[in-house]
């Protein structure tokens, strides 16, 4: 075939390729218009849920280590495990003022306290006020090791979702909560896995978990007395807004840095 003729069926199929690549999800919130998926990721890696509006993105099954390495951290991180955690969705930020304003008037229940502007992410939410909203919306809480797989955005060793060293200019911790989005996203493209809000997971807690957990999508269903948190928040100081850092409440608890995040599947 002559060169020309080549070149204009090439240039013929430019409008057909572009056609064929992943657009952005239908009814993407106008507040995240600045987000673009980060590198090696693309939109077919996210979706939009019709009940809350949330946008999601889904985090690749993988094995990676659980916990703080040897020397680093706090006895309730270790010992590091290498876990392996199916494939599933999670919300690219907490839960919101807004998004949680939308559920209450579906089920006639009244706001929590300590409600703000629109995309604040609600708080004074307690476990099962959490529970029930994802089951509103068709998902549960994260476990804390699907948390934690989350909240590394691809780099497995990082004390934070950027990376090794703390930097302030890419977590809110303090004086209050801010809007979501406002602070650079991880690796998958989720916002505030650090600081804004700790977060509701599904697991008890149990500080000596860690030792003895199955290293397949494990989660502690023994019940105790708390739940766990994760993520740090406003008002924590770096050490608590590492990726492998753990805490817990009373599952009743209903406090102004404590919020959540849905996950579905796998």
């Amino acid at each position: 075939m002559p060169r020309s003729r080549r070149l204009l069926l090439s240039f013929a199929l430019l409008p057909v390729l572009a056609a064929a690549a992943p657009q952005r999800p239908t009814g993407w919130p106008a507040y995240l218009d600045h987000f673009q998926p980060p590198a090696g990721l693309d939109w077919s890696w996210y979706r939009v849920s019709v009940k809350d509006g949330m946008p999601q993105v889904l985090v690749p099954a993988g094995e990676f280590g659980l916990g703080s390495p040897d020397g680093q951290g706090s006895a309730i991180e270790h010992p590091r495990r290498r876990v392996k955690v199916s494939e599933f969705w999670l919300d690219l930020h907490p839960v919101t003022v807004g998004q949680f304003e939308r559920y209450c008037t579906a089920v006639a229940r009244p706001l929590p306290g300590g409600n703000g502007q629109p995309n604040l992410p609600v708080v004074c939410v307690s476990w099962d006020d959490a529970t029930a909203y994802a089951a509103w919306v068709g998902g549960r809480l994260p476990t804390e090791a699907e948390w934690e797989r989350a909240a590394r955005g691809g780099l497995p060793d990082a004390a934070y979702p950027w990376g090794s060293e703390w930097d302030a200019a890419k977590a809110n911790n303090g004086p209050s909560t801010v809007a979501v989005g406002s602070y650079p996203p991880n690796g998958y493209g989720l916002f505030d896995m650090a600081g804004n809000v700790w977060q509701w997971c599904r697991d008890w807690y149990d500080d000596r978990f860690y030792a003895g957990m199955t290293t397949r999508d494990p989660e502690n269903t023994a019940p105790a007395v708390g739940r766990v948190v994760r993520g740090g928040s406003w008002s924590s100081d770096p050490m608590n807004l590492r990726v492998s850092a753990r805490s817990w409440q009373p599952p009743a608890s209903r406090i102004d840095f404590i919020g959540f995040r849905c996950a579905s599947g796998p």
